[in-house]
């Protein structure tokens, strides 16, 4: 009987051996390729430089690690249980066959028996890129999510680890993947026409996700920021020529699960379309990228947690895969620096002068001499997108107004327009100049007119004169009607003149008249102060540039 008791003592001392004697922890050496690199192993930071060394403990799930270099993006990788110590296989020949197989079981499921890789090299390659004194400012717009069909635009796939042909795997399994689902597609598409012949009730179609926006504009935005692309102090001038606008259209989604030996974790490819805007709203190109973000702990969670748990954990998850799809983007933006269809736009022009030659129009020989009579002279300018004001510089028809009434969504290609005179007649318009630097615009149309502003090459206003436009401010059923102010003061900004107003306008005033009580035209109006506190603050052209703005003179 004793016998028995040792030698079962016994067998149990020398069972799970591996489970008893190999180490909770394990060495690992992390590399990088920036000396000033900070390693950082789920949040807590493990060192700087090249090559860190730590012990890390052997838990069986994915650690998160990230990589915070000066000068470049945070960079995302993981560390993944993926091989066994050969001390581990050593260590299973102790276990006594006769216990059954409680010894091999127990080591086979036990964190500590299942090793990390030695050196883990996260390189670090996403160069953060600063605004030069010539650049523009970005804005983004926005990114939109635009996915037509969720079944084939947002695709799942689950990739075998490997420490060193991890992107081959990834495509060999894209490729079987999407063979799978195309011949399930195939199949789909016979029972539906087969539904069809037999007069049954389609599915309802409901494939589309579309958002206008995201939160992901808001992680670019502060991109963006930290590298000096937003202007931060400069609120009312925005230009032509110091302003372009990203918009993000995301099309589709490659969702990756990396499964190693013991925990697992996830990447994400992300295809988006990047739309090149100016102040304008005109489309002026496209830049169509695909990304990969780094590696993300992605920990799902179960149905069998308790409710508090179980809302904490989706939150957890969700927080994850959002960093994981933002890092993608991240990137995708950082790659637009290197890319010349984008660069050629970030650089601000020197050159703010029309191309079209001289252009000499009829003085008109009746001007309005009157407040009263400058209704005579003040349109509206209607296109398909909406609507501004405009005035008559020629009894026969040359209307001047802003550029950006009359732009379109798409550069070079502008709106059609039409002009509604203070009768209320309608007659179709012909844009025949413009300067986008300057945001005006010279329309001609068949009409004629009773009066017409002068516009004279001479400075004539002064500060805290009096002045009046007329427009239509917000709808065309609003049209002449009348807002008074005074000029504050001429300003310089970006290279442009503007007369500062305190005088309520609003969208439908853009491109209507400036001018005092003797009908005297000194500007054209352009824009308006938007934001608390910051009422009653609009801008206008000043008159006696339109000459060069346009390269015009009347005769």
């Amino acid at each position: 009987m004793k016998k028995l008791i040792s030698l079962s003592l016994t067998a149990l001392l020398f069972s799970s051996c591996a489970s008893i004697f190999l180490p909770k922890k394990q060495k690992v050496t992390f590399t990088t390729t920036h000396k000033e690199s900070k390693i950082y192993l789920e949040k807590e930071e493990i060192g700087t430089g090249k090559i860190v060394t730590e012990k890390v403990k052997k838990e069986g799930s994915a650690k998160q690690i990230i990589i915070k270099t000066p000068g470049y993006k945070d960079t995302y990788g993981v560390l993944v249980p993926s091989r066994r110590q050969i001390a581990y296989w050593f260590l299973q020949i102790p276990n006594p066959l006769w216990l059954g197989y409680y010894g091999f079981w127990w080591d086979a499921i036990n964190p500590k028996c299942m090793g990390y890789q030695k050196v883990i090299n996260i390189p670090v390659k996403d160069k953060l890129v600063f605004r030069g004194d010539k650049d523009k400012y970005v804005d983004i717009s926005n990114i939109k999510l635009n996915i037509k069909n969720k079944d084939k635009d947002i695709k799942s796939y689950s990739v075998d680890f490997s420490a060193t042909d991890l992107e081959k795997n990834i495509q060999e399994t894209e490729k079987e993947t999407d063979l799978r689902t195309a011949k399930y597609e195939a199949k789909q598409a016979k029972r539906d026409a087969k539904k069809k012949k037999k007069n049954m009730l389609a599915e309802p179609d409901s494939k589309e996700m579309k958002y206008d926006d995201t939160k992901f504009s808001y992680n670019v935005y502060k991109t963006l920021k930290s590298t000096g692309f937003v202007d931060t102090v400069n609120k009312f001038f925005i230009d032509f020529n110091n302003q372009i606008y990203l918009e993000g259209s995301i099309d589709k989604l490659n969702y990756y699960t990396i499964q190693g030996r013991s925990g697992s974790y996830s990447r994400c490819k992300i295809f988006l379309t990047w739309y090149v805007k100016n102040n304008y709203n005109e489309i002026m190109d496209s830049i169509v990228t695909n990304e990969y973000s780094g590696d993300f702990t992605t920990s799902y969670y179960y149905s069998y947690y308790s409710t508090a748990a179980l809302e904490a954990a989706k939150e957890a998850y969700s927080d994850q895969v959002s960093k994981m799809y933002g890092d993608a983007i991240d990137i995708s933006y950082l790659k637009l620096h290197s890319n010349p269809v984008f660069t050629k736009y970030l650089k601000q022009e020197s050159d703010f002068n029309t191309k079209d030659g001289a252009l000499t129009l009829p003085a008109p020989k009746s001007i309005v001499t009157d407040k009263s009579d400058a209704g005579l002279a003040s349109v509206i300018v209607k296109t398909a997108d909406g609507h501004g004001s405009g005035l008559a510089v020629t009894q026969d028809g040359y209307i001047l107004t802003n550029y950006h009434v009359i732009s379109g969504k798409i550069k070079n290609k502008l709106n059609t327009v039409k002009i509604i005179n203070s009768n209320g007649e309608e007659s179709e318009g012909k844009i025949v100049r413009y300067n986008k630097y300057r945001d005006i615009a010279l329309i001609k149309t068949d009409k004629k007119f009773e009066k017409a502003f002068k516009v004279t090459n001479v400075k004539s206003f002064k500060n805290l004169q009096d002045v009046f436009t007329i427009g239509a401010p917000k709808s065309i059923e609003l049209g002449q009607t009348v807002s008074t102010g005074i000029i504050s003061n001429e300003r310089k900004a970006n290279n442009n003149n503007l007369l500062q107003l305190n005088m309520g306008v609003n969208a439908g005033n853009s491109g209507g008249p400036l001018f005092d009580g003797a009908g005297n035209l000194h500007g054209i109006i352009v824009s308006k102060a938007i934001g608390k506190n910051t009422e009653g603050i609009s801008f206008a052209i000043p008159g006696y540039l339109i000459y060069e703005y346009l390269n015009i003179n009347f005769k």
